[in-house]
């Protein structure tokens, strides 16, 4: 018998699950982090709600332009407000249900910190731990843009930032056999190819501006890449594969003592995204309507826009 209120039990994987556990035993004091993480990456998994929402390609996308640049993305208004308030109940109990889900997704998803700001004041919540959160609240939504959208992106794309939302990168990636650079984004997991010698961020070409630090011996994956021009730094990594999107954020963490080495030399990353979306984010109501078949009753969900 097939019950209306089951739900599908997805399989587990096992893999993200051990590298979670690792990243907890090696990196106690991001158990915070972690536990926003791991909501994100199952409400992720658990996506239908979020793969509704990937829109359409706005058609006057300006040049160099990320893909969701004047989009306007019709959310479930209900679902959405319940998952955001269930990841704050982690990181902010007592404000969970004091912040606007749909408020908060518009203005992380733009990239306006003043905004998430603002939100924390109006609930009375830590402006710095809401950043942090509202990161992982719009996570299920950009990485089903991610999948909706791959075959939308430009087929090369010169950019240093995600040409699909606008982020800078978290990883220069060198997969396979022919190591070549690609870059990742660490918000909806895209990724794009870039020339070598090339700096994400200023352009920079000159190779005697470029450079790269590496770890001490016994480490033969893993380097900074950095620039003299902007005092830019990049991490990279070498893989056989090219990382899964969940497995760019939890590689971002555990390899923080690359960030400290450059950030001792005084290299740094961008404080703000490489590229400001202007998009929107609207509802659109769901509804149940009974009905009566064979005796039982039944429900069936209704689409309509709010």
């Amino acid at each position: 018998m097939l019950w209306p209120n089951a739900r599908i039990r997805r399989p587990r994987n096992v893999e993200r699950e051990g590298r979670v556990a690792a990243a907890r035993r090696d990196t106690p004091e991001s158990e915070a982090w972690l536990r926003l993480l791991e909501g994100a990456l199952g409400e992720s998994e658990d996506g239908a709600v979020w793969d509704a929402a990937v829109p359409q390609r706005a058609p006057d996308l300006p040049v160099k332009a990320p893909l969701l640049c004047h989009a306007q993305i019709a959310v479930d208004g209900r679902a959405a407000r319940r998952w955001v308030r269930r990841l704050l109940s982690l990181a902010l109990p007592p404000q969970a249900r004091k912040i606007d889900g749909i408020a908060l997704l518009q203005a992380v998803l733009s990239h306006d910190e003043a905004r998430i700001d603002e939100l924390a004041r109006a609930g009375g919540a830590d402006p710095s731990v809401l950043r942090v959160a509202a990161q992982m609240a719009v996570l299920p939504l950009l990485q089903a843009c991610g999948r909706g959208l791959a075959r939308e992106l430009p087929p090369t794309w010169w950019e240093g930032y995600c040409p699909l939302c606008g982020a800078w990168p978290v990883v220069a990636e060198y997969a396979g056999l022919e190591r070549k650079r690609q870059l990742r984004c660490g918000r909806c997991g895209t990724g794009w190819a870039i020339p070598l010698l090339r700096c994400a961020y200023c352009d920079e070409t000159d190779h005697d501006k470029l450079g790269y630090l590496t770890p001490e011996a016994g480490e033969q994956t893993r380097k900074i890449e950095v620039c003299n021009t902007c005092q830019g730094y990049l991490k990279g990594v070498t893989t056989v594969r090219p990382l899964a999107p969940w497995a760019i954020l939890i590689d971002d963490l555990t390899t923080v003592p690359l960030d400290i080495a450059a950030l001792e030399r005084g290299y740094r990353r961008p404080e703000g995204p490489g590229y400001r979306l202007e998009c929107g984010i609207t509802e659109r109501r769901a509804w149940w309507r009974l009905v009566e078949i064979s005796g039982g009753w039944w429900r069936s969900l209704r689409q309509g826009e709010a």
